[in-house]
């Protein structure tokens, strides 16, 4: 199992709000204690995160009875951040939809290099864009936009010199598109190689 480091921002996350608006913190509170529940004991060999825990472990964990953690993870499955099953007499939990985009563990640990951090795989900048710039899933997900991205991770891009070229893009106008971006990193580049002759 690939390390996860528990990023910060859950309460503001969709499902967050959902959960403070409907159970109040002590909701809140529980939906962290399940993520951090299913990430501790994720099962490494399917593609999602994924716990098989035992009821009272779940029960213990969530300070709540079976009739509130009932209830609760109703909730979650009907917003589409939990699957639920039966297993062998347990509780299996999938985190799904936005929960499994901002919380599931990337392939590959980003290098840090000096006070520059490099990324290994398209996954790394798709989670970088969601949760530093807010940029909608589908557009990250776009064929065009991953392949750029791996085109990132070959070319030795840094978060650094994406975020040069966001000033850039802003300062031109743009939308931090990373098509836009793209183009920004090339001249960016131009100029660096420019200066060194």
């Amino acid at each position: 199992m690939s390390e996860t480091t528990f990023p910060l921002g859950l309460s503001e996350m969709v499902i967050g709000r959902k959960v403070e608006q409907r159970f109040g913190l002590l909701g809140l509170g529980r939906l962290l204690k399940l993520v951090e529940l299913v990430i501790e004991r994720m099962d490494g060999s399917r593609a999602a995160p994924t716990a098989v825990v035992a009821w009272g472990d779940f029960l213990a964990a969530l300070h709540c009875n079976q009739e509130d953690a009932g209830e609760f993870l109703a909730y979650c499955e009907h917003a589409r951040v939990l699957d639920r099953g039966g297993e062998e007499g347990r509780l299996r939990l999938t985190l799904v939809g936005e929960l499994v985009a901002r919380f599931a563990p990337l392939d590959a640990p980003a290098q840090a290099v000096g006070d520059r951090q490099l990324f290994s795989t398209d996954k790394q900048w798709v989670e970088w864009f969601k949760s530093d710039l807010n940029r909608p899933p589908y557009l990250l997900n776009d064929s065009v936009t991953r392949q750029l991205f791996r085109r990132w991770c070959v070319n030795n891009i840094t978060v650094d010199e994406v975020e040069a070229a966001i000033e850039r893009a802003i300062k031109a106008g743009e939308a931090p598109h990373p098509a836009v971006l793209h183009d920004h990193l090339k001249a960016l580049r131009a100029d660096k190689l420019r200066a060194l002759t």
